[in-house]
């Protein structure tokens, strides 16, 4: 299944030779496995293509136009709403309606997932206008560009799960806290590696946001990122340690699916 994942991302020819190489070593198959432990066969291999998907759609648009990666996102964007529609990926999209999702799951996943879209539209129209984000506008767009929100959904895509579970105030705060967690680490790891590179300003990384917030030297702003992590990282703590319960009926009907 690993092979046959790896095979599909090397056929999009997003990246070079070398980089896919580097890739391949990453061993993001095992990190899957971890997450969706729980999967059946068909779910983890979808699961494993839209992982890639997400990391081919990075490499893509990365360095492309805002007109680009706008045809890009609506012809996306259309595969979910239409399901019939046949694009060019070999199905990773449309082959989620296999699964046969409940409406409430599949909508879920759909509307994170085109927030996650169009997330990259804005990144790249702040990159050509040279538009500098807030912390604010920076979390809200990073929020949505990791792509992690609907990778949690499509955890849970063949449950029936009531509105109340995917509202649930604690269930919204964690899922927040997460996202975030994760895009402080890879921002950080992202700015070593584009300045590594000579880029002077990273627009889109939280690092610049905060060297630009606070007016100092990158080691303050890692020390103030610093105690962000530490701050979200014992919240998620607290909210895992006061995870609601449901009714039974719910609770019962989730485990047995």
């Amino acid at each position: 299944m690993e092979i046959e994942s790896l095979d599909w991302i090397k056929s999009s020819k997003s990246m070079s030779e070398k980089k896919m190489e580097k890739f391949v070593r990453y061993g993001v198959m095992t990190l899957i496995a971890w997450a969706y432990r729980r999967s059946d066969a068909d779910h983890f291999r979808l699961v494993s293509d839209l992982m890639h998907f997400f990391w081919v759609i990075d490499d893509l648009t990365d360095n492309r136009s805002l007109l680009e990666n706008e045809s890009q996102v609506a012809n996306l964007k259309r595969i979910l709403s239409d399901p019939s529609y046949k694009s060019s990926d070999d199905g990773v999209l449309e082959n989620m309606y296999i699964l046969e999702p409940p409406p409430n799951t599949r909508d879920l996943f759909v509307r994170h997932f085109i927030g996650y879209l169009d997330s990259v539209v804005e990144e790249t129209q702040d990159r050509e206008t040279g538009r500098l984000c807030n912390r604010s506008e920076h979390s809200n767009l990073r929020r949505r560009n990791l792509g992690m929100v609907p990778l949690m959904d499509f955890v849970c895509i063949q449950f029936h799960l009531s509105d109340d579970m995917i509202d649930y105030e604690v269930i919204q705060r964690m899922t927040i806290t997460t996202t975030d967690l994760i895009g402080i680490a890879n921002d950080i790891y992202s700015y070593n590696i584009e300045q590594f590179g000579g880029q002077k300003s990273v627009t889109c990384n939280f690092v610049d946001v905060v060297l630009r917030e606070r007016g100092r030297g990158v080691q303050e702003a890692m020390d103030a990122m610093g105690k962000m992590y530490r701050d979200l990282f014992f919240s998620l703590i607290n909210d895992c340690i006061n995870l609601p319960t449901f009714k039974d009926t719910e609770q019962d009907r989730v485990l047995k699916e």
